[in-house]
């Protein structure tokens, strides 16, 4: 396995560790109910599509999904949270995951793939994956459905689209840090999985990550 390849790997493991994250708030949101200290469902339910989304941007390879699929979840979020919002049943600052389904449903729809990002190559130029020789890597990362999330090759990409949503979601981490600097602690074990600090935390590393994806594709 090369090193880049590695690096590659390790972002796409940090995002579906955050996409199970969040999927265990949810279950538990739903199960206990927001009273509780879990927070709100769909809010989780949308950072879980988000995170699953951006780790198979990464990592094409560990994609199962056909791109009409991921384009109905992106799709899903937007139109789930601004028909919230619109009936006010959520607050206005729910707005972040609109901006959210539709960053990605930008990414997924207008880029043809996810070009070297800090160095890294992409999947389909990668020389090895645990003993595999750039053929088989290439024949795996260019399966149906692989490079789902990758782009669908549409052309419509916009360059200064990309960097407004990339500086929507820097601004974003900024004010997520500052919320997360007064947040207040909690000692038991039960109460630390409820922490606001341990949920903003990463909350900033999902901000981060579509940051930088929109960033790599501007």
């Amino acid at each position: 396995m090369t090193a880049s390849f590695a690096l590659r790997l390790a972002l796409g493991v940090v995002f579906l560790l955050l996409a199970a994250y969040y999927a265990g708030r949810w279950v538990l949101s739903r199960r206990d109910g927001p009273a509780a200290g879990w927070g709100d469902g769909p809010a989780h339910a949308s950072h879980l599509v988000l995170c699953a989304g951006m780790a198979v941007t990464v990592v094409p390879a560990m994609d199962p999904l056909p791109a009409p699929v991921w384009i109905a979840l992106f799709g899903g979020v937007t139109v789930w949270f601004t028909a919230r919002i619109l009936r006010r049943r959520a607050p206005a600052g729910e707005l972040h995951h609109v901006v959210g389904g539709a960053a990605m449903l930008y990414m997924v729809v207008a880029m043809p793939e996810l070009p070297p990002m800090f160095g890294i190559p992409a999947a389909h130029d990668m020389s090895d994956m645990a003993g595999m020789d750039m053929a088989g890597m290439h024949e795996m990362a260019t399966m149906p459905g692989m490079t789902a999330v990758a782009g669908v090759g549409t052309g419509l990409a916009v360059p200064l689209i990309a960097w407004v949503l990339a500086g929507y979601f820097a601004a974003h981490t900024v004010r997520l840090g500052a919320t997360l600097v007064g947040a207040p602690g909690t000692g038991a074990t039960a109460e630390r999985n409820r922490s606001p600090r341990l949920l903003g935390a990463c909350r900033i590393l999902t901000s981060v990550g579509m940051g930088c994806l929109l960033v790599a594709m501007a």
